[in-house]
């Protein structure tokens, strides 16, 4: 007789068969995520190089390396036209609460084209044949010393503390458009040394060191020692330099009239690397005008094709391109992730620095070619206008562009600014105002 179980129900393999598949589902699902886990912290699922157009994060040198370029300032000076190494022109850090007072004006007996620059108590400014220096709390003038031919660039301040060139002698630097760059006593306007380079300079000075960088309309980069007063090397680039050089820590990037930015080794000029410009709203390479900035890894310039660019500032790489309706002759200022820039469109923008998304933008009603400054949480910038009488200086919420306050005297230069203290340069004169 044979034995056996109780009788099996009706479609009780095929549940067997559904336990067993559900079963090893869910073990393969275990499996894949234990993998997913390990392969996250390895690092193993990045985005493909050919698809990221984001910066890759800097190695532990290269952050080092660079951090010069965009953490060194200070709130007791304004030293360059970019205020920092990498031209952020931006110190978010000063107070600028309305309603601002005027603490004095000052007229220097000139046009003043680009902004002036603060230290050790003093301003300096350039204007078109003369350098001079004012107290900073009563506007008093310190000095006056005709330098031989107009100017069109910032003067730069070296020596101060927390500055690029802290330890070296304190000198005021000054570039003219005959080519010749002085080195004056800032507390006096007495002339310490000079240098002829034979090309009309027209970017405001980058101190690094011993090291002073200008550029020259004949398409040089120059280095000249600020101890010895001697050239240390001049290079050829593909065109005019206008704009200011910027410290990117491990070399030096600057525009030029042939459409390219270049990386340079500050120690001997050799290229580190060079991109050309795509088109932009106009066609072709164009030209850079303004300065670059540097910051966050990033490299930022307009162009007069339209375009605006944030580029990789170890290899050159273009992560980002934006493109306005007009020229851009100004040059960028960076602060809390955005980069901020005026067209001949009319507008100012605000860029996000890692994709260069528009957060912002806002009609100034007049061409823009000169550059804004960031100070505290407001963004300023004066507009062209159809004469000199008609631009005016705007001040505007850097995180929404909602306008503050406008001033009628303005055409090229924003304001600079120190604790406690704005100056604001007009066609002719500097204000300084004080927030409340």
């Amino acid at each position: 007789m044979s034995i056996s179980g109780p009788a099996r129900p009706p479609g009780h393999k095929a549940k067997i068969r559904r336990r067993r598949i559900v079963a090893g589902v869910v073990a393969v699902v275990v499996i894949v995520l234990v993998i997913g886990a390990v392969g996250a912290l390895a690092g193993w699922f990045g985005k493909s190089k050919a698809a990221d157009k984001t910066a890759a994060a800097p190695s532990a040198a290269k952050t080092a390396a660079n951090s010069r370029a965009a953490a060194l300032t200070s709130l007791g000076a304004w030293p360059t036209f970019g205020n920092t190494p990498g031209n952020t022109r931006a110190n978010t850090a000063v107070s600028s609460t309305l309603p601002f007072n005027t603490l004095w004006t000052a007229n220097t007996g000139g046009l003043i084209e680009l902004p002036p620059v603060i230290g050790a108590g003093r301003v300096v400014v350039a204007n078109y044949g003369y350098g001079l220096a004012y107290d900073l709390h009563t506007g008093a003038r310190l000095w006056k010393r005709a330098l031989g031919s107009r100017m069109a660039a910032s003067p730069a301040l070296t020596g101060l503390p927390n500055t690029p060139s802290a330890g070296q002698p304190q000198r005021v630097i000054f570039a003219n458009q005959v080519g010749d760059v002085y080195a004056l006593d800032p507390a006096t306007g007495a002339q310490i040394w000079k240098v002829s380079l034979g090309s009309s300079v027209e970017t405001s000075p980058l101190v690094i060191g011993d090291g002073v960088f200008v550029g020259t309309r004949a398409g040089e980069i120059v280095r000249i020692s600020l101890t010895s007063h001697q050239i240390v090397w001049q290079d050829a680039v593909a065109g005019s330099v206008k704009g200011a050089i910027a410290d990117a820590g491990s070399h030096i990037v600057v525009g030029n009239y042939g459409g390219q930015i270049e990386a340079l080794d500050p120690s001997n000029g050799a290229v580190v690397w060079r991109t050309t410009a795509p088109s932009g709203y106009y066609s072709g390479s164009g030209r850079f005008y303004g300065a670059a900035a540097v910051a966050g890894g990033q490299v930022f310039a307009g162009n007069t094709n339209g375009a605006v660019l944030g580029i990789n500032a170890s290899t050159g790489a273009i992560n980002w391109t934006a493109v306005t309706g007009g020229y851009v002759y100004s040059s960028p200022a960076v602060a809390d992730g955005l980069v901020f820039l005026g067209s001949y469109d009319h507008n100012l923008y605000a860029f996000n620095t890692q994709n260069g998304r528009i957060v912002w933008h806002r009609d100034m009603g007049a061409p823009i070619s000169g550059s804004p400054s960031v100070i505290g949480n407001m963004v300023w910038i004066a507009t062209l206008g159809a004469t000199a009488a008609s631009g005016h200086l705007y001040a505007l919420d850097a995180r929404t562009g909602a306008l503050d306050l406008t001033r009628q005297n303005g055409r090229y230069a924003a304001p600079v600014a120190v604790q406690g203290i704005i100056v604001a340069p007009g066609l002719d004169e500097i204000t300084a105002l004080t927030p409340s």
